[in-house]
């Protein structure tokens, strides 16, 4: 699947075949250990189990961001529709992305428990081997990593590359991933991180032999670093190809996790799951989420279920079908794990003449109705000062602030004993507030860049500044009049180079300063960056395409023969990505013992570009 946009997931239901071991696997060989096996470092014991009640799940969603201007406020919109606080929250990041992104620290503040999957790829696009994790060569991003999880909360679900077993055979081998989980978690132990819960996430294809395959196709890392067992499991139901095409209960689709994980003695969990619609019969999807919430309320060993609520390799969403809506909402409100605090503040500024109001009448104890079960609740108001109170809080709190931007924090505490904890942001006076950015008009020399900024009342001013990786290219200054609420503020950008990518942001600026940040890529012609041909036999053998599209329609091929042009492979279909596409393409009925020349051929409205000739020789 392909990373950060899950409307371009690619998976497949087969094994990634393993590729043939050679000398620089050594390190990784002897870094790998059975399961059971003591680790680099002595392993933690892991934080203590997340809930309240062990008989309910944790019930958790991945949140796409659009059409909001943060995951924060996206996530915030759909807890409101769902009428329920979300337990965990999934979040994909990549390598150089910091652990704790704001999508990260926004579920921990609104205390959500962060299931997050850290990619080895780049943000340019640029992978990282696993064979380079487990020599060491990452170690100190892996230490900033450690750092920043450490400061994440009580518990974090972190995952290294999630699915390794169907991802592209350019990231290494099974003993090279397994390696390289092992030497991130001993990293991770040895700069102090005991916050975590070490989750393996696989395709239900490592986990469909339990116990003829304990080792889940040689990915699982060994149960002394492995904390948690994962798989993304669906209802295809023949949405696409080469899955499968019989509509399957969620009971069917997670036999081979339940007994993987009962195999190995780990709590299961779900960090993605969903069905397809049945045009032939509206309210099936919805009978069969409730029926999938029943079965994982069954299901003890199971200690969370997180919904992919977005369009992935086919559409799991909830929204457009009201009944698929309506039974997730009524099936969810009732799976109550733990406990939720539940704070609601004004999101817009509010003048310091006036007392702020928080509503604190939603928050939730374990397995109660919703609105109910709170025995003593906390509210730190964020300037020193608290309320509290015993019982449920049914009436609002109000309390007068200072001019400035004020963070108070909610903790509940119910019958069981157990805590949870909120936050919300509030405004007093003239504080200034970016709502929302966008590129837009995006041409090949020139973008428009729109922020919608709140000053809180005051007149002040909008400054946008973009960059390459050359350096600060421009900066444009636009005035703000003395209004509450939201203005619409532009800057024509001008002069950029195509096929580049570019960072951007824009400051509010009145009594403070508040920046908010984006990026874009000016479209430009394809790029191709070539590799050596690979599992050369005597009548094929398969070239690894790497094109970068540069956010323009691309297209590939491969030409090959004794001479070029000669033959050409059929037309793959790349997209209009901003970052550098993975492609695989066999080359069959060659002749054996004959020297063949390639090149990978890319073509976009704005060009087309051959790679350079390489060759291969077939085996005789």
């Amino acid at each position: 699947m392909s990373w950060h946009r899950p409307s371009g997931r690619h998976r497949a239901w087969r094994r990634v075949r393993a590729a043939v071991v050679g000398p620089g696997l050594v390190v990784a060989l002897l870094a790998t250990t059975a399961p059971g096996a003591t680790p680099d470092a002595s392993p933690s014991a892991p934080p203590a189990t997340p809930r309240a009640a062990e008989d309910q799940p944790l019930v958790g969603a991945f949140v796409p961001r659009e059409p909001y201007a943060t995951t924060a406020e996206a996530a915030a919109a759909y807890e409101e529709a769902l009428g329920r606080r979300l337990d965990v929250q999934r979040v994909f990041l990549r390598w150089d992305d910091p652990l704790d992104a704001p999508a990260v620290a926004g579920a921990v503040a609104r205390g959500r428990i962060p299931l997050v999957s850290v990619l080895p790829q780049h943000l340019d696009g640029r992978r990282l081997t696993w064979g380079q994790i487990a020599a060491g060569e990452v170690d100190e991003q892996i230490r900033t990593h450690a750092a920043q999880a450490a400061a994440l909360g009580p518990v974090v679900y972190l995952t290294l590359h999630h699915e390794a077993d169907i991802a592209s055979p350019s990231y290494g081998t099974a003993a090279q991933f397994v390696a390289a989980w092992r030497h991130w978690v001993q990293v991770m132990r040895s700069e102090g991180v005991t916050n975590a819960l070490w989750t393996w996430v696989t395709s239900p294809v490592a986990v469909s032999r339990p116990r003829s395959d304990p080792g889940g196709g040689g990915f699982y890392p060994g149960d002394d670093v492995v904390d948690r067992i994962g798989a993304d499991v669906y209802n295809w139901a023949a949405c696409r190809t080469s899955v499968p095409p019989e509509w399957r209960s969620l009971a069917t689709a997670t036999q081979g996790l339940r007994e993987f994980a009962a195999v190995h003695g780990k709590p299961a969990v779900l960090p993605e799951w969903g069905s397809v619609e049945d045009a032939a019969d509206p309210g099936r999807r919805a009978r069969w989420l409730r029926e999938a919430f029943a079965y994982l309320r069954s299901w003890p060993q199971l200690e969370a279920a997180v919904y992919f609520d977005t369009v992935g390799t086919c559409d799991w969403r909830l929204a457009p079908s009201p009944a698929a809506t309506a039974a997730f909402r009524e099936a969810a409100r009732d799976v109550r794990a733990r406990p939720s605090a539940w704070l609601s503040a004004p999101r817009a500024a509010v003048p310091s003449t006036s007392p702020v109001t928080f509503d604190l009448a939603a928050s939730t104890g374990t397995g109660a109705a919703p609105g109910t079960g709170v025995a003593a609740w906390t509210l730190d108001h964020g300037d020193g000062t608290t309320s509290a109170g015993v019982g449920h809080p049914a009436e609002p709190v109000r309390h007068g602030y200072a001019p400035g931007t004020w963070t108070a924090t909610l903790t509940v505490t119910d019958a069981t004993g157990a805590t949870a904890v909120d936050r919300a942001t509030v405004r007093v006076a003239a504080a200034p507030r970016v709502v929302g950015t966008l590129a837009h008009g995006l041409t090949s020399t020139s973008v428009g860049l729109r922020a919608w900024v709140d000053t809180g009342g005051p007149v002040g001013g909008a400054r946008f500044a973009w960059r390459s990786e050359a350096g600060t290219e421009g900066v444009h200054l636009v005035p703000l009049v003395a209004r509450h609420g939201t203005q619409q503020v532009d800057a024509a950008v001008e002069g950029l180079r195509p096929g580049t990518r570019y960072t951007w942001d824009v400051t509010a600026v009145t009594e403070a300063e508040t920046t908010r940040a984006g990026w874009f890529h000016t479209p430009g012609p394809p790029t191709v960056r070539p590799l050596p041909a690979t599992s050369v036999t005597r009548t094929g053998a398969r070239v690894e395409l790497r094109v970068h599209p540069h956010g323009v329609g691309t297209v590939a091929w491969v030409e090959h023969g004794t001479t070029l042009p000669g033959a050409r492979t059929a037309t793959l279909d790349l997209g209009s990505a901003t970052y550098e596409r993975a492609a695989q393409v066999a080359l069959t009925d060659l002749a054996p013992g004959t020297a063949y020349r390639f090149r990978v051929v890319a073509h976009s409205s704005l060009g087309q570009v051959e790679g350079p000739v390489q060759t291969f020789t077939t085996r005789p």
